[in-house]
């Protein structure tokens, strides 16, 4: 799965083939993206004055706000790809293909550095996550890639916003303890 992942990050079909045709490809999807947000949040946590930042709570958001974001992602792409541009396909395809597309974000632990090389590795892998999430809705409803670009940009717009919108109730939470 792993393996996998590192093949769709460089830009390769094959893994978006492979996972195609993978009746687990979500499930092994959902590991991916949990993992990724996790050593994210890790990473974070072993730069210089990060170490005592540590907390349960901080984790859970993180992870749990990764899976949201890709679901709602997945499922927001898939509707447009499928509503406005005619595509076909299911939406499990489309989150399982999308999961192999998460380990550019691995690159979101360098904006905690700081300064001008902090924000370009996290830019850097922002738009390298959105250009692997093209390649992966491309396979998964067999569309042109502009109007699988355009589908991606919906669904992150929309995944964007929810996150916001999620990250309310933890907020809440933490100043109840």
């Amino acid at each position: 799965m792993f393996s996998r992942a590192g093949r769709a990050a460089l830009l390769d079909r094959k893994p978006f083939t492979e996972a195609f045709f993978d009746s687990d490809s979500a499930a092994d999807a959902a590991i991916l993206v949990s993992s990724v947000a996790a050593a994210t949040y890790a990473g974070i946590l072993l730069l210089p004055g990060g170490i005592g930042a540590f907390s349960v709570i901080g984790l859970l958001q993180v992870v749990i706000a990764g899976v949201v974001s890709w679901l709602i992602l997945g499922f927001a792409t898939w509707f447009a790809a499928t509503r406005l541009f005619g595509g076909s396909g299911r939406p499990q395809t489309m989150l399982g293909l999308h999961g192999l597309a998460v380990l550019p974000l691995l690159l979101e632990m360098t904006g905690s550095l700081g300064g001008t090389i902090g924000s370009l590795g996290g830019t850097i892998g922002l738009i390298w996550y959105l250009v692997v999430l093209v390649v992966a809705t491309r396979e998964a409803v067999d569309l042109q890639t502009r109007d699988a670009a355009v589908s991606v940009l919906i669904g992150f717009a929309l995944a964007v916003i929810f996150r916001a919108l999620l990250g309310v109730p933890f907020a809440v939470f933490s100043a109840m303890f």
